[in-house]
């Protein structure tokens, strides 16, 4: 009962400090919220940052993927144009080849036929698929 008694008053006398008092522990409780604010914020300011530098280097990962896939699609065209300009030369030469057989295998028929010209265009003609008109 007595510890009850002793609680009570000095409860009283402590609410009479407080009501004459009250600005010394609103400026600590001021004090200790902006602390912890302040604290927090140091915290929210590096999660922050580090959300930033990780979006940075997502970026820079993007970059480089696309720069990669750029220089990919330029080597497969680079490889398919030489290989279209070497189809190209090869055909040029076989078609250049089959025109100088062509040439030859025309001169020795003209050179077989040569007393016969009527006998001379029905062969070219038959040989060439053209129309002989005698």
């Amino acid at each position: 009962m007595t510890f009850i008694l002793t609680a009570k008053t000095i409860l009283k006398k402590s609410w009479l400090w407080l009501k004459h008092n009250w600005k010394v522990p609103f400026i600590i409780i001021y004090t200790l919220a902006l602390w912890f604010l302040f604290r927090r914020k140091d915290a929210a300011y590096q999660i922050l940052e580090e959300r930033n530098n990780s979006y940075q280097r997502q970026i820079d990962l993007i970059n480089q993927n696309h720069k990669e896939e750029l220089e990919k699609r330029n080597e497969i065209i680079e490889k398919y144009n030489d290989l279209v300009s070497q189809l190209e030369e090869k055909y040029a030469e076989d078609n250049r080849k089959l025109d100088a057989a062509k040439k030859r295998e025309i001169k020795e028929i003209v050179e077989k036929h040569h007393d016969d010209p009527d006998a001379l265009a029905r062969m070219l003609a038959e040989k060439y698929g053209l129309d002989y008109v005698g």
